[in-house]
């Protein structure tokens, strides 16, 4: 059976108000389209990138990859999507290989099912702030705060639940993880 659209916004929820029961559910079988939840947020990213682009902006930050500012937007707005599928691979397979080294049990396919969900819905609320551009600057890092700490939480307890190990080991593994997919999000996204 294929998962509709409800499957989807109501799992996208319950990253945030319920991430045990979701990923207890994925872990017993359940379908949700957690793809989804990734391909939606890079397909916002692109949609951002042309706007930037055609609107004249530069980078906020100096690029570390050699590109013209001009077009800067542009290039990204082709590269980001499969930067962004490789680095959710990146995370769940980071997760899959330390969570072996505290005796984990889980499924890479279940991990990364439920890393669609844990390691990229706590960005959607940044997608909003982004989009307002007199977002004060404590607004902005007080959402940012809120989406690393719900980022943690939700892959920790994605981990803990399919992995089958301790918090130590499941916080470490995310962690690890997390570090890993954002150094490099921090070289090619600006």
């Amino acid at each position: 059976m294929t998962p509709s659209w409800h499957n989807l916004l109501h799992d996208f929820a319950r990253a945030f108000y319920s991430p045990k029961s979701l990923y207890t559910d994925m872990r017993d079988g359940r379908p949700t389209p957690s793809w989804l939840c990734v391909l939606v947020y890079c397909a916002v990213y692109v949609v951002a990138c042309l706007w930037l682009y055609f609107s004249g902006y530069e980078p906020f930050a100096t690029p570390w990859i050699a590109l013209r500012s001009d077009i800067y937007y542009l290039v990204e707005a082709f590269y980001l999507t499969p930067l962004i599928l490789l680095l959710w691979i990146q995370g769940a397979a980071t997760i899959h290989v330390l969570a072996r080294l505290f005796k984990g049990k889980g499924r890479f396919d279940a991990t990364l099912r439920m890393t669609g969900y844990s390691l990229w819905a706590p960005w959607y609320p940044l997608i909003i702030v982004d989009s307002i551009h007199a977002t004060p600057e404590w607004l902005y890092y007080g959402v940012l705060t809120l989406c690393v700490v719900l980022l943690l939480v939700g892959t920790t307890i994605s981990t803990r639940i399919e992995q089958s190990i301790g918090w130590v080991g499941a916080v470490t593994s995310s962690l690890l993880a997390i570090l890993g997919v954002g150094v490099m999000l921090l070289v090619f996204i600006r």
